[in-house]
């Protein structure tokens, strides 16, 4: 048995991911035959998105977690942990490698949910409140995986951020990036191009796509 197919785990994994496939049927079918769709709202002020969850799918987790175990990270970051979906996947590979997961969430109450999962899975995880710019500034050691699931437009901030903590082979993942490269924003071109120093990627999952970086 693996840390993946534990019963406790398990168990937490499928109650959570039925909660949010449930919430985003209900509100897509809330909002069916409505004004065409706006701009997202503002993570840091929005009710919305206190309750959202903002979260990664089965494959999404099974790649997280194999990314971990075949590069052996352990000293693995996350920004934006939401409820701890995709945190429940990067401490189970932790808890293999022998290493551990720093997560980062805005909202104290989403926070609080993902530790509980944590616990409830028997997993731990640090899991920072706050603005990522600044929980996550002066913070020391080599990052191997830094997985990026937050505010889209703070993915380059915090990429250079702790830039100058991934080792030499580090990954870098990052959710919610089209795998139409003309949508692709300023992250990917700034991940992207030769002289960026990282071997970028996109590969193409259930919920849109997920860029693969590795630091050169």
């Amino acid at each position: 048995m693996t840390a993946l197919t534990d019963p406790k785990l398990a168990q937490v994994l499928d109650r959570e991911h039925d909660a949010a496939r449930a919430q985003w049927a209900a509100r897509a079918k809330a909002g069916a035959g409505s004004a065409p769709r706006q701009a997202p709202p503002d993570f840091r002020s929005s009710e919305r998105m206190k309750t959202s969850y903002l979260a990664i799918r089965p494959d999404q987790g099974r790649f997280l977690y194999g990314q971990v175990l075949a590069t052996g990270a352990r000293r693995i970051v996350e920004f934006g942990s939401s409820f701890g979906i995709s945190t429940l996947y990067l401490a189970a590979a932790a808890q293999e490698t022998g290493g551990h997961v720093t997560g980062t969430e805005y909202h104290p109450e989403k926070a609080a949910k993902a530790r509980g999962n944590l616990s409830e899975a028997g997993l731990s995880a640090d899991i920072l409140v706050g603005d990522a710019r600044e929980t996550l500034s002066g913070g020391e050691g080599e990052i191997d995986l830094l997985f990026l699931d937050g505010a889209k437009d703070l993915y380059l901030p915090v990429l250079r951020l702790l830039e100058p903590r991934l080792r030499k082979s580090a990954v870098v993942i990052a959710d919610n990036i089209p795998t139409d490269p003309a949508r692709h924003g300023d992250f990917m071109a700034a991940i992207s191009e030769p002289a960026s120093g990282y071997a970028t990627c996109v590969l193409g999952m259930s919920k849109g796509g997920m860029s693969h970086s590795v630091r050169l």
